[in-house]
This record gives structure tokens, sequence and C-alpha cells, in this order.
């Protein structure tokens, strides 16, 4: 008989290739055009000698790069005011670390182009004011709209973590290094800015990554014969059907973003360990304090002006459009419900609906399972670098190149193949909370189940289950509302007569239909955010 803890291994060692087989066989079904008639490397070479590709690379490296540093040039300071400083609207600020998950990149291409576009907002309060012919803001439709949509979009992610290594900076080396002399700017040098360092550049790599597979906003604001290796994929392979140059695509990029997500992984696990270390030393719990002065409260303005304008602005003008109801004859537009009576009205918003529910709950529960299992595991056998990393794999994998090969498996697109591609987009983020949740559990009660002879297997189910709860009901709520606003795969694997609320507001927007199409990203972004502000709340963010 085989002894019970060698058991456990085995289904660990069955567990592993069973949920990266998720990740794998796609892959390798995109992959494999690359191999076929001439050979890999004839096919590989052709791919490298096309101009196109190798611009495509360079223009999404760069715009990733760019877009991370501005990115992390707007969330250093919110990264600070949510660490050390407590102040009226906190609790709004903490909330919008959850935009870049919750709120669908659709709606965000949506809101620039209404409030930077030509005819945007504020072109048109330029022209109010000045009378001049033509607006001032013209750089949407370029790379720096990509750069400028992808930076605002994400610089919450940076906000979020590294605020998180701010508050665990230890406050009695800081007090030391002042009571020694040191100035501000130099405490913050010499002892504030190296504990930071591993959290920057790990959010610096995750959002280089998420910039890098960017697909709906570089597919809409991309300037004319640029693109990135992620739309030049969907590309060659649906719309040109060379699917040996989308396989090519597909490897390559993959290289790429895996050597990225190895940084990412590299230096998260730097920056949890500087955390440990960090909360080891302090002997007095940090607190938010006011602001010391007026210089510190007109900073703080200050930035709340630049993100009320670069960043809530967008945001806000997809709600005002919602309301306005445009007249078919005069083409001139009146505040009014009619777009929400419109849209709830129609089957084929109920039929959307439905769709989105039942495919947001089963990719919400692929993703959770996969997270809690592979959590329990990376417990026992998480110490390595490459433990740290294979489980994180799904973050440096296309999600174009995942429907597609999805897609290939199956002969077809499916409703099914979306919801696995949904869940392993989804399931590195479920995967970090729950795995955060366990790891700071109280392991006694563990091991007085296991003493009173519980198996491993029981202690998971019995012990460890319960206490990850929060974390797991959280993670559903996270997995849910990022397949709520997915819109990638079925555009690139269309499904017949299988349509979701992200992909109806998708041809709503391509057919001109911008009133239509905001009252329907209210709805979406509301289905999609609830749960976070509560969450966020409940969590003592303010």
């Amino acid at each position: 008989m085989i002894p019970l803890g060698k058991r456990i291994q085995a289904r660990w060692a069955v567990l592993f290739p069973a949920l990266a087989a998720l990740v794998v066989l796609p892959l390798l079904a995109a992959f494999a055009p690359l191999f076929s008639k001439a050979g890999a490397l004839a096919n590989l070479g052709k791919a490298l000698a096309e101009p196109r590709f190798m611009r495509s690379f360079g223009y999404g490296l760069s715009q990733a790069f760019a877009s991370a540093i501005l990115a992390l040039a707007v969330g250093l300071p919110g990264a600070w005011l949510l660490a050390r400083r407590r102040f009226p609207g906190k609790t709004l600020l903490s909330a919008l670390s959850a935009v870049p998950f919750c709120i669908p990149p659709l709606i965000i291409a949506i809101g620039f182009a209404l409030w930077y576009g030509n005819a945007g907002y504020l072109n048109r309060a330029f022209l109010a004011i000045s009378g001049s012919e033509q607006g001032p803001v013209r750089f949407l439709y370029s790379k720096a709209g990509v750069i400028a949509a992808h930076g605002f979009y994400n610089f919450p992610v940076v906000m979020r973590m590294v605020a998180d290594a701010l508050s665990s900076v230890p406050k009695d080396q800081e007090d030391a290094a002042r009571t020694l002399g040191a100035s501000r700017i130099r405490v913050f040098s010499t002892v504030t800015l190296p504990s930071i360092m591993p959290a920057i550049g790990a959010a610096l790599s995750l959002v280089f990554i998420m910039c890098f597979f960017s697909f709906v906003i570089v597919l809409l604001f991309g300037p004319p014969g640029m693109s990135t290796p992620e739309v030049e994929l969907y590309r060659a392979a649906r719309v040109d059907l060379d699917k040996s140059l989308a396989g090519a695509y597909a490897l390559v990029e993959t290289a790429v973003a895996v050597l990225m997500l190895s940084a990412y992984a590299w230096l998260e696990n730097r920056s949890g360990k500087q955390r440990l270390v960090s909360q080891s030393a302090v002997s007095a719990k940090r607190s938010a304090r006011a602001f010391r002065n007026r210089a510190e409260i007109a900073l703080a303005l200050f930035y709340a002006l630049v993100l009320a304008i670069t960043f809530l602005g967008p945001l806000a003008s997809v709600v005002i459009e919602s309301f306005m109801v445009s007249s078919r004859g005069s083409g001139a537009a009146s505040v009014g419900l009619g777009n929400y009576t419109k849209l709830f009205t129609s089957q084929a918003f109920w039929t959307s609906l439905w769709n989105s529910l039942w495919l947001g709950l089963a990719s919400a529960t692929i993703a959770t399972a996969m997270g809690f299992s592979l959590s329990l595991a990376l417990k026992r056998h998480g110490n390595s670098v490459w433990a740290r990393v294979l489980p994180m794999l799904p973050l440096a994998v296309s999600g174009v190149a995942l429907a597609w090969g999805w897609s290939t498996i199956l002969g077809g697109a499916s409703p099914f193949a979306i919801a696995i591609v949904q869940a392993v987009s989804a399931y590195p983020f479920v995967l970090r909370s729950v795995q955060a949740s366990i790891g700071s559990s109280d392991e006694r009660f563990a091991q007085a189940a296991q003493s009173l002879g519980s198996s491993r297997w029981q202690t998971a189910l019995r012990v460890r289950l319960p206490l990850a709860m929060p974390a797991l009901v959280s993670g559903f709520a996270f997995s849910f509302a990022i397949s709520a606003g997915d819109a990638n795969a079925l555009i690139v694997s269309p499904v017949p007569g299988f349509e979701t609320l992200a992909l109806r507001l998708y041809r709503l927007a391509g057919s001109y239909r911008f009133n239509e199409a905001c009252a329907m990203a209210v709805v979406l972004a509301l289905l999609s955010s609830l749960v976070f502000l509560r969450k966020d709340i409940r969590d003592g963010r303010a």
C-alpha cells in the first residue's frame, strides 16, 4: 500500500500537469503551424524577414516600456498617499486599484475617445473658452495615445503594490536615521527607496506584461501601419489566414513574456521577503498620519486634479454620454433615459446578460478551484523561484493565442473554450490572493488536525479551505469580473449565436451607436465593479 504522503505528492504530480495542460495544449496548437511544410526554422526565418514582424515587436516593446514608466510616474504619489497619509476620499483612491481588473479595457477606450478625441469633451471645452476652430488635444490616435491609455489604465496596479511595500517599511529605521540628523530626502534615498525597489520592479514588470498583451486599446488607438504582436497575431490567424506567421508571433511573444514573467516573479519574491523582514523589525505599528503642512496639502490637491482630468474624466464621459439621447432627424441630443430603455427592452440584451452570467460563473469556478489547489501545493513545495514562475505562466501567454489554440483543438469556437481561456487569464491573480491567505493562516490549526488523525487531504478540506474561504470568495468575484468584461476571446474566436455583454458593447461601438454603447458600458462596469468596492471597504483600505 502506498503511504499517504506519497499518495498526496502523486496527486500534486498529476495536478500540476493537468492544470498546465490548460495553457500548454492550446499553445502547442498555436505553435504547430510553425512546424509544418518547410520546417520551424525556415518558417521562423521567413517571419523574421518580414518587416512588419520586427516592426510590431519594436513597437510593442517600446510602448509597453513607456506605458509602464508612465504608470509608475502616476502611481507613486498615490502609493505614498495611501500608505502614509490620512485624508477624505482615501476610500475612493484605494478603490481605483480595482479598475484595471474589473473595468474592461473597451470601456476605457470608449471613455478616452469621448474625453480626448478630436471632438471630445476637452477639445469642446477649449473651443468654447478660446473660440478657436480646432482643439489642442490631438494625440489620441497615435503611439502617444496608446501609451496614455495604457499608463493611466494601469497606474492603480503600481499604486497598490508600492503602497503595500511602503506600509511595511521599518518605521524604526526611518526614525533612527532622522534622529542621527538625516534629512527627509536622505532618509528616503537610503532607507525607504531600497526597501520598496523590489515592489517597484515587480509592479513595472507586471504592467509591462499587461501592456505588451493589450489588444482592444491597440486595435482602436494604434497609429496606421503600426501594431503590436498581439494584434498582428490576430490579423495573421483570423484575417490573413497565415497560420505559420501567426505561430511565429505566438512563439516569439511568449518567449519575451516568459522572460519578463521570470523577472516579475524574482522581484515579487524579493519584495515579499523584504516585507517579512520589515514586519519582524518593526516594533511600533505604522499608521497613516494627517498632512504635515500646506505644501503637502497643495501637492495632494494637485495630484487629485491630475487624476480627475486624466483618469476620472474619461470614465465620467461614458456615464454622461449614456444619458444623451440622439434624435434621428435633427442629430441633436437631449438628456434622458432613452438609451437604457432601448437596452432593457431588447431581448438581445437579456440574452447577452444571461450568457455573461453563466460564462462568468463557469470561468470563476475553474479559476478558483485552480487557485486553491495550486496554493496548497505551493505551500508545501513552493520555495524555489521556478515553483513560483510556473503557476504564473498564464500571465506570459497571449489570450489571442489561447483562444486560437483552443478553437483549433476543438475544431471550432465554443463557450467551453472561452470559459477556459478566461479562467486561465484570471487564475494567477486568484492564486496570489488565496496563497497570501493560506500563507498567513495560523499553521497550528492544521498541525492540530493532523495530530488528531486527519490526513493532509482531510486537513486541506476541513481546516485550510474554511480559513481561505474569504480569499476564495474574493478570488471568485475577481474572476467573474474579469470574465464579464472580456471580449477578446470572443472577438478572436467568435461563437455563432453566442453574445455576451462585452461582445455586444464592442459591436455597438463598432457600429457607431456610441450612446447605446455607453449605456451598455455603465451596466457592464456596475456588474463588474460593485463587489470590488464592497470588498475594498470591508478590508479597511480606507
